[in-house]
């Protein structure tokens, strides 16, 4: 395959639906929350960002989603919530923006925010382990990284724009000290 082309992954339909995730999802519809969801990658850099995200969610205007419902149970309220939202966080671990890319395809460009978070914190680039950093450490780098991310948001410059969503490379570049980047 080449850069930017797409390919199917088929996933076989369900009638059942998560009933915690209805409740919440109509929760978090009902009170305008904007839902997080996160990589959740087995390395190090999927663990910082679903932490990341879970401490994000916890803020008053955020609210933590299922990508898993979102993905795979489309006729769900949670589902729902996330597509009806006008805005929606994606927190991936690294540069292969790996939920951002499925996301695209689901959320309007316009309303997604795709962070990567291995820029924000630069750490853990070569290791795959969660348990090769010690977990004080672990707790400070996703506290720093969401107090960052949550900054950003609040001023309004997320690391990339939706339209650069694919092809977004911010590690690679020198950013603004505006972005999330920084």
């Amino acid at each position: 395959m080449k850069a930017n082309e797409t390919f199917t992954l088929e996933v076989t339909e369900i009638d059942k639906v998560c009933a915690a995730g209805e409740i919440f999802g109509r929760q978090c519809q009902k009170e305008g929350k904007i839902p997080v969801f996160s990589c959740e990658g087995g390395c190090i850099k999927g663990e910082i960002a679903r932490q990341t995200a879970n401490l994000i969610a916890k803020n008053d205007a955020y609210a933590r989603a299922c990508h898993g419902e979102l993905f795979s149970v489309p006729h769900a309220d949670l589902a729902k919530w996330v597509r009806e939202a006008d805005k929606v966080v994606v927190i991936d671990g690294c540069s292969l923006f790996c939920h951002g890319r499925i996301a695209e395809n689901i959320i309007d460009a316009d309303k997604l925010i795709n962070i990567n978070i291995l820029p924000i914190h630069g750490k853990y680039a070569d290791l795959m382990d969660v348990d090769a950093v010690p977990e004080d450490e672990r707790k400070q780098t996703v506290r720093e990284t969401a107090d960052k991310i949550l900054a950003n948001l609040k001023e309004g410059s997320p690391c990339c724009p939706p339209e650069q969503l694919s092809s977004c490379e911010c590690g690679s570049q020198p950013q603004p000290e505006t972005t999330c980047c920084s």
